[in-house]
């Protein structure tokens, strides 16, 4: 045998130092479980694209200027307002000395827009407040300059201006300044909002933080405040929190659950308690060495890789399991340790190489996928594969021998059921052998023509956690988000903008979609737009204005009505002219392609930006304000002392005398738009209607809001969920690419092992015939493929492959006529490798997360699949091939 030179090489290394490689791979593992400590999961989608991935770059630039955009919020329930507000105002200062706080939302001072109350007053508004004014004086004088007694009483009252505050914000939709605090059900539910440093994804982070925030909150002691009183955090921070915490107590439970059957099946296999160390010990050194460097390699494992753990554990049981197995036959044979090992390390550790190899190099394969969740996955399933595979062949061997002198293994002799037997070829024709082919085959041509019907899950909100919320705590989630604003609890898309300049245009123009009406839409586009868009509730019709009383023409005495200063006559026609919508900014809107702009017409629901609190057209509504003060100031003395209580509810609302600009607002207002560069509102948010998490509905959303276009240039748009139809389109770009990939590596590797096309096609057979039969269960099942379950498919060709591989290498090194023996021995390792295997997955199943969940019924599936096949298959093929050879005289 041409490789036992090496192998007995290999083994004479091992029997010489046994100690001294079982004590590396131990000091290995050691520094491996202290590197796989410091690994951490990414949750986030974006971590599954690549770097320059269009959507990966933009959101890293948000990033940078914005840094997290993430709310945490302490919400307080309690019958009194007073403790409430109380508790949450002491609340509230301890966030705002925390270092790792950017800023903290509780009490909005709503001074500030009540003094600039009539600069958020439509222009047409103002103009009808003022002809209110010169109405009511004209008529004041008319009936003061009256020479009869009797049309002086008649008149009285008739010139009240009915302009108290009440009426006023009423009349000009005035009441929608901000609330001073986040508050709901009369005060019984108030929110403090705060802005955490770091995102809500760092769960390192946001579970400190959480525990720290707790515990500050329990030294407040809420009690004092009221009896009553309950404090929660809720939000993003104490969702991820719960969900990581969860997902990690599912990966122990079900990692601890598939370790101890693991433990239970070797040793019934081997019969003894000694075959677990032996296969284990190296498989975890294995393991923890894999993860450390996927720690030095990466830091954070993505979504689909977080699973690698019980992917390496899975799939590298297999090689110590065929070591350990060989080797107890050799020994059983009458062969000394040496030999043994020799033996072993030159047949099925040959086999085990050439599975481990496919296998590997399959995974590596991975790499060029765009789509990180294969191409992370594929690093470190390669290098854990091959480190396992070096573990079995040179650590398990090694920790045999020390074991061995600490206490003997006792080797059984040898038995009838251990012994090769005779050669046997049948000569009759296997008519059992064509039928199993010919039923596996068929099966797997069957599965796949029903592949066109395995659907894809585009869906992912449906493959994380399911929602396990109760109807009392959904209600309650709904209390904080009420309060807060519900727009305000969700990811936004984020517009970045260069300047303040850039951001009041585009600004104006996603308010501007807001505002128009349907038939403005369709006028700008075209098209008709979506009649199930939502829209503003149209504001009530003012009743106009009372009639100027008429003028008696033959009275000279009555002063004649001057007409209208011509500055205010150019104000009414551009009040027409500029309506709800800036006519120049309709003009802008133009430049969109017509079904683009209906798009954002149907999706927009809410802008938000620093210019959402700076009025437009200041200059004109302070020469209005301007003109209304002057006319009351010159007036005063002729007003009642009922009509100047009146007027002093609301005439403190004329005092303004100069525009306000961002830099103007409070404080409590730009601290939310000021970047991580001090630099006050150069972005835009604005939210879209409809499940982001769905392909086509995030598809829409990224294509209509990608770019906004400005006549101060283009400001590019990015949101979360701007990944989530980039990641489906790598997907669905690489899956067929890394497919093939797979596919050649496996034909190659079969060739270059046996040499023979009839051998290689017979482990392409296999695996595709169990790859058919999967499919079946697919569709039976109603199963879809998703972007974790994608993953297990090299998994599977890789594990039928290497079940395939072990059974025709010893065939052919027993040779003709000893195929029971084959089977006999490799067949019942190749079960026991798929059985461990199939374990070390079944962790996934007792996870909740429902894209996990999918991954492992789908490799605990295909794998079963390829253990039939492997069993089924194989041997009826090359029982075909020994009577084919009988046939030809060979």
């Amino acid at each position: 045998m041409s490789d036992l030179p090496r192998a007995t090489g290999l083994a004479a290394l091992v029997v010489r130092r046994p100690l001294a490689i079982v004590v590396i791979a131990l000091i290995l593992g050691v520094l491996g479980y202290f590197g796989t400590r410091r690994l951490g999961i990414d949750q986030e989608l974006r971590a599954l694209l690549p770097d320059d991935a269009p959507s990966v770059t933009r959101l890293d630039a948000v990033s940078d200027r914005l840094g997290n955009q993430s709310d945490l919020y302490v919400t307080i329930r309690g019958p009194s307002r007073e403790a409430n507000l109380a508790l949450g105002a002491a609340i509230a200062d301890d966030l705002a000395g925390r270092d790792d706080i950017r800023y903290v939302l509780f009490r909005r001072d709503p001074a500030f827009f009540r003094d600039h109350l009539l600069f958020y007053a439509g222009l047409q508004d103002l103009l009808d407040l003022r002809q209110r004014v010169i109405d009511a004086i004209q008529t004041r004088v008319r009936r003061e300059l009256s020479m009869f007694p009797e049309d002086r009483a008649a008149g009285a009252g008739d010139d009240d201006l009915d302009l108290d505050e009440k009426a006023l914000r009423e009349r000009y939709g005035l009441d929608s300044e901000p609330s001073e605090y986040f508050e709901r059900d009369e005060g019984r539910l108030v929110v403090v909002r705060a802005r955490p440093t770091r995102a809500n994804t760092d769960i390192s982070f946001a579970r400190g933080l959480s525990r720290e925030l707790k515990a500050a909150i329990d030294g407040l002691e809420p009690r004092r405040y009221h009896p009553d009183i309950e404090v929660t955090i809720d939000g993003s921070y104490a969702e991820h929190t719960a969900q990581a915490s969860s997902l990690e107590r599912d990966i122990i439970s079900g990692t601890a659950f598939a370790f101890g059957l693991l433990l239970l099946v070797v040793a019934i296999y081997f019969r003894g308690l000694r075959a677990v160390p032996l296969v284990l010990v190296p498989l975890l050194v294995a393991v923890v060495t894999t993860l450390a460097i996927g720690w030095v390699f990466y830091r954070e494992l993505n979504l689909v890789s977080a699973f690698i753990f019980a992917v390496t554990l899975g799939l590298g049981i297999d090689f110590g399991t065929h070591i350990l197995s060989r080797y107890r036959d050799e020994r059983r044979r009458g062969l000394d340790q040496l030999q043994a090992i020799s033996t072993t390390i030159a047949t099925t550790g040959v086999s085990t190489a050439g599975g481990a190899m496919s296998t590997a190099f399959a995974f590596l394969f991975l790499v060029l996928a765009e789509f990180r969740g294969f191409s992370q996955f594929g690093v470190i399933g390669s290098l854990g594969i091959m480190i396992a595979f070096v573990a079995a062949l040179v650590v398990l061997p090694a920790l045999v021998l020390v074991l061995d002198r600490v206490v003997p293994w006792r080797v059984p002799a040898p038995t009838a059921s251990t012994a090769p037997g005779a050669r046997y070829i049948p000569r009759r024709f296997p008519w059992l052998a064509l039928g199993t082919v010919l039923v596996c085959l068929g099966g797997g041509v069957y599965g796949v023509t029903l592949l066109p019907q395995i659907g894809f899950e585009y869906n992912l909100s449906k493959l994380g956690p399911p929602d396990r919320t109760s109807p009392e705590e959904q209600q309650r989630a709904n209390q904080y988000r009420d309060a807060v604003g519900r727009t305000q609890s969700s990811d936004p898309t984020i517009v970045l903008t260069d300047n303040l300049a850039h951001t009041e245009a585009v600004n104006r123009q996603l308010q501007a979609i807001l505002d128009l009406e349907p038939e403005q839409i369709a006028e700008i586009t075209g098209l008709e737009p979506y009649a199930d868009t939502p829209r503003k509730p149209k504001p009530e019709p003012k009743p106009a204005p009372a009639p100027k009383p008429a003028a008696d023409e033959d009275d000279e005495d009555d002063e004649a009505i001057e007409p209208d200063d011509a500055k205010f006559v150019r104000l009414a026609e551009l009040a027409r002219a500029h309506g709800t919508v800036d006519p120049a900014v309709r003009e802008q809107l133009k430049q969109y392609p017509p079904e683009r702009l209906r798009e954002m017409d149907d999706l927009l629901s809410s802008v938000l930006s620093i210019y959402t609190f700076v009025p437009e057209l200041q200059a004109e509504k302070l020469e209005i304000i301007r003109d209304i003060r002057t006319r009351i100031d010159n007036k005063r003395g002729s007003f009642s002392a009922a009509e100047l209580e009146k007027l002093k509810s609301w005439e403190r609302y004329l005092q303004v005398d100069a525009p306000i600009g961002p830099e103007d607002l409070p404080q409590w207002v730009k601290v939310q738009f000021t970047d991580m560069h001090g630099e006050l509102g150069r972005f835009v948010a604005c939210w879209q209607r409809g499940p982001k998490s769905e392909y086509a509905h995030a598809k829409r959303i990224h294509d209509a809001f990608d770019t906004i276009e400005t006549p101060l240039g283009p400001a590019p748009a990015v949101g979360s969920h701007f990944v989530v139809p980039e990641v489906v389109d790598a997907i669905r770009g690489d899956g067929p690419l890394v497919m093939t990939a797979v596919f050649g590596v496996l034909t190659v590797t079969a060739l270059v092992m046996f040499r023979s096309v009839a051998h290689a096609a017979i482990v392409l057979a296999t695996v595709g015939s169990a790859l058919g039969w999967l499919a079946g269960v697919f569709v039976a099942m109603g199963w879809t493929l998703n972007l974790f379950n994608l993953v297990a498919l090299p998994l599977l060709v890789g594990m039928g492959q290497d079940d395939s591989l072990h059974i025709i290498h010893r065939f052919r090194e027993e040779g003709p006529g000893r195929l029971a023996h084959t089977m006999r021995e490799t067949g019942g390792a190749v079960a026991l490798t798929t059985v461990t295997t199939v374990i070390g997955f079944s962790s996934m199943l007792f996870v909740d997360h429902i894209g996990v969940r999918s991954l492992g019924w789908t490799a605990v599936v295909g794998m079963t699949f390829c253990l039939l096949a492997s069993l089924t298959l194989v041997p009826a093929c090359l029982r075909l091939g020994e009577w084919s050879r009988v046939r030809r005289g060979e």
